[in-house]
């Protein structure tokens, strides 16, 4: 069985444009998994995020509703959290943001999660300054000592990209070192524009992600073959 036609593929990051329940099985290792990959993702949250076109300030968030479906708590349940459950089952280790609806994924095996002194939200109770990430599995290198599933960051660092809501450049490469060895395979069924495999990249991973819109596709791809360079050093 033939895998999946790429959209972008360079370097060791590949970028697949379609419905990741589909193109997740095309993978060889649907079934059996794999050892050397780990899932970090930014989920939608299943809020209506997106429902509104206006400007966000300066973490760069654009509400612009996806084309291909609605971000509505019976989208995020009937069709979002298979593909959790599935992506989770297919690799070693697992790191996903999670939005309000925590308790309807699976028990992670720890939560960790990302501080924003500043607060990145309001709730019914107040400001928000902690967004939880779900962990499965265990913590590469563990047996070389335990570090703490936290960071504290500031909230606005977001790329200025045409996306509801992109995450922080630095809390994904947190993410992606928290998860992953240097050897690891990083997984992001919902890439959005780019951020997780962006951070992968940099931090000299390989990488794979799966998004539904073509625009955010052709947004990660640009963001992707963007290179940088060490300080002196001539491209």
């Amino acid at each position: 069985m033939s895998g999946p036609e790429p959209y972008y593929e360079h370097a060791g990051v590949t970028i697949y444009h379609g419905d990741a329940a589909e193109v997740l099985c095309g993978f060889g290792w649907y079934e059996r998994g794999r050892e050397d990959a780990v899932l970090v993702t930014d989920p939608p949250y299943g809020v209506n995020l997106g429902a509104t076109k206006g400007s966000g300030g300066s973490h760069g968030l654009v509400r612009d509703g996806y084309a291909s479906f609605d971000d509505t708590y019976q989208n995020f349940v009937s069709h979002v959290l298979p593909i959790i459950r599935t992506a989770t089952r297919m690799t070693a280790r697992a790191g996903i943001f999670s939005g309000p609806h925590i308790h309807e994924q699976e028990k992670p095996d720890a939560i960790g999660g990302v501080f924003c002194p500043a607060a990145a939200g309001r709730t019914s109770w107040g400001f928000k300054n902690f967004l939880p990430v779900l962990l499965y599995g265990s913590a590469p290198n563990l047996h070389l000592g335990a570090t703490t599933p936290t960071a504290i960051q500031s909230v606005a660092l977001a790329a200025r990209v045409d996306h509801p809501c992109p995450k922080p450049l630095p809390w994904m490469e947190w993410l992606v070192r928290l998860t992953s060895k240097d050897s690891d395979t990083i997984l992001d069924p919902f890439m959005g524009s780019g951020t997780t495999l962006r951070a992968a990249k940099d931090l000299g991973r390989k990488a794979i992600g799966i998004e539904i819109e073509e625009r955010y596709c052709e947004i990660a791809a640009k963001r992707l073959a963007q290179e940088v360079f060490e300080f002196g050093e001539k491209p």
